[in-house]
């Protein structure tokens, strides 16, 4: 969204050649999905295209959505009901895609040390973040306290 050719600007202008006058979102306000997936998952999380990569690899249907150029053309042709379709398409995408990124199932290809760094903190955040490590954690721990109590038992 930073781009002048497919961002907030281009949509802004875009708005203002259909004639309307654009709301101005204040830029501490916006939120670059794209900038955060390569905070979270590193910049090779998918490849390029990114946004037809990452539908792909999470098995995201792309019904309606158009890519940038296929969008120029589309405007170019005043075919603005593909636009709109593709707009909508789009947001459900953008939704779809940062509820898995929050939900931790969204499908990339950046490996666990790319996420989470290779440190002490890193791989008990990994731990916490995967649910079979947290299930078998459970069960060690389960052990280790009926040993504990067995040997308390006899002690007493």
């Amino acid at each position: 969204m930073r781009d002048i050719n497919y961002g907030f600007k281009a949509i802004e202008h875009r708005y203002s050649v259909l004639g309307g006058i654009p709301y101005n979102i204040p830029d501490e306000k916006k939120i670059d999905l794209a900038r955060q997936l390569i905070n979270c998952y590193g910049v090779g999380y998918a490849g390029h295209p990114r946004m037809e990569k990452l539908l792909e690899q999470n098995d995201i249907k792309a019904k309606d959505y158009l890519n940038g150029s296929q969008e120029a053309a589309a405007f170019a042709n005043k075919e603005y009901v593909k636009l709109h379709m593709s707009t909508l398409r789009k947001v459900d995408v953008f939704s779809n895609i940062l509820n898995r990124a929050i939900n931790n199932t969204l499908k990339v290809n950046s490996k666990w040390t790319e996420i989470y760094g290779i440190s002490i903190q890193g791989i008990l955040n990994y731990c916490k973040d995967t649910w079979w490590i947290q299930i078998l954690w459970t069960l060690v721990s389960m052990v280790i306290g009926a040993v504990i109590g067995e040997l308390i038992g006899k002690i007493i």
